[in-house]
């Protein structure tokens, strides 16, 4: 078999690549070709800034689909290939023959000039959604061996000045048999961007490669872990979005509000509790509930139809099907029943998303008075985005025969009408709270 390492080379790294660059290729050739009987660096010189790199870099693709090579490897001029590389390749390939795409581990130089592993990345990756379930800063990078055909195939688009390399990628993963291996081919040298034109900050990249990713999550069923904090057990959660407030907390591994969270299971006294969850959103707290206070019964109360798909979606992972009672899953809560529309004013906010009324409204709400019925409710979550007075409102009776914990979201407006007036009102007491810019997380209990 043969290999073309490409590399495009930008103003201002030609330096970097006569001294660190081709040398490391000389290196790797000169310790192990692995399954390799040719090598070839293809250098494609951009120095003057007039094509740009992922011009030169299809450019190479296609002088390499014509010489019958049959591996390519993507290597810029600031970073170094492993001496290793090709025999660590040779090794994997042997292993697995019908891989088309090969990654290893994300490796730079840090500041001491010493290589070091990118901490929190996967060692390995072996589907799509494992793929797209990872940040991609933490998932892969250019370097990969790379079947000519396939890579030629689908190209760089040479329109886009930043995000091109994951444009490239998330095709290779939907197309083709890709995969990432605990091995180190390559070093990244970074703070050594190339200067001109078309070059971009990593502010720009995140924000380009950001929408890439949702657009991709749109198309596969993607899940990722959440873990207490306390080590008790983990959760399955869905992600459509990585820029989603909520969502972008899953990636991390966490509980979104896992603070306010932490207060609840100090205050919540019943062993099984029986909880409302008015603004169940796509159910963060739900699957925390179940999890975590061992909750005999949760009702959410949700209107969003995006939302509510995700917390199906999220109900079911988590084989929550015997606890949820799904009542209140279509509707809002308010002080009486009504019509409104949905309004989500940031699509990374799904949380935010509020009820405009209007009587040709395809949203229903209706109190918890008469959604509960003689249901007994130990706890209320509700988080309303600014309707929290008028669900209070519609839950007189239950709050009066019940006394249940309540955890209620306060826009700063509804500050006083809640914790003076509506407190003193009902006999409750606030417990504790969690200030937010906007908000205000208020834990109230009856006073007796």
């Amino acid at each position: 078999m043969r290999c073309a390492i490409i590399t495009p080379v930008g103003p201002g790294h030609m330096d970097l690549l006569e001294q660190s660059c081709t040398p490391s290729i000389r290196r790797a050739m000169a310790y192990d070709m692995g399954p390799f009987s040719e090598v070839r660096h293809l250098v494609m010189d951009d120095t003057l800034g007039q094509h740009g790199r992922s011009n030169r870099r299809n450019d190479a693709l296609a002088e390499a689909v014509a010489e019958g090579i049959d591996w390519v490897y993507f290597l810029d001029a600031d970073d170094v290939l492993t001496p290793n590389a090709f025999e660590a390749f040779g090794r994997i390939i042997a292993a697995e023959p019908g891989l088309d795409a090969v990654w290893g581990l994300i490796c730079e130089f840090d500041e001491a000039g010493q290589p070091q592993l990118r901490e929190g990345q996967p060692e390995r990756l072996d589907t799509r959604a494992e793929f797209l379930a990872v940040p991609p800063y933490l998932s892969i990078q250019i370097g990969a061996f790379i079947r000519a055909d396939a890579a030629a195939q689908i190209g760089f688009d040479a329109t886009m000045d930043t995000g091109e390399d994951f444009k490239f990628y998330y095709a290779l993963w939907a197309g083709y048999s890709c995969a990432k291996r605990p091995e180190i081919f390559f070093v990244n040298r970074r703070g050594q961007h190339s200067t001109g034109p078309r070059s971009a900050t990593g502010a720009d990249w995140r924000r380009v490669v950001d929408g890439l990713w949702a657009a991709q999550l749109a198309e596969v069923p993607v899940w990722t872990e959440v873990r207490d904090p306390k080590g008790e057990g983990s959760a399955r959660m869905r992600i459509t979005n990585p820029n989603d407030l909520i969502q972008m907390a899953h990636l991390r591994g966490e509980f979104f509000e896992a603070d306010s969270l932490d207060k609840l299971r100090r205050l919540v006294a019943a062993p099984n509790p029986r909880i409302v969850e008015v603004g169940a959103n796509i159910g963060n707290h739900v699957v925390w509930y179940a999890k975590h206070l061992g909750a005999q019964k949760i009702y959410p109360v949700e209107p969003n139809p995006v939302a509510l798909n995700i917390l199906q979606s999220n109900i079911d992972a988590n084989d929550l099907g015997g606890v949820i009672d799904t009542r209140g899953m279509g509707f809002g809560a308010g002080a009486s029943e009504g019509h409104f529309t949905i309004q989500t004013d940031n699509a990374d906010n799904l949380g935010a998303t509020r009820l405009v009324p209007t009587d040709e409204g395809g949203v229903e709400t209706r109190t918890l008075d008469a959604l509960m019925g003689e249901e007994k409710v130990d706890f209320i979550k509700i988080d309303a985005e600014g309707m929290e007075m008028e669900v209070l409102e519609g839950a007189a009776a239950l709050i009066a025969r019940d006394k249940p914990l309540i955890w209620v979201e306060v826009l700063r407006p509804n500050m006083m009408r809640f914790a003076q007036n509506w407190c003193r009102q009902a006999g409750y007491r606030v417990v504790d709270s969690t200030p937010y810019r906007n908000t205000i997380d208020y834990f109230a209990a009856p006073k007796e």
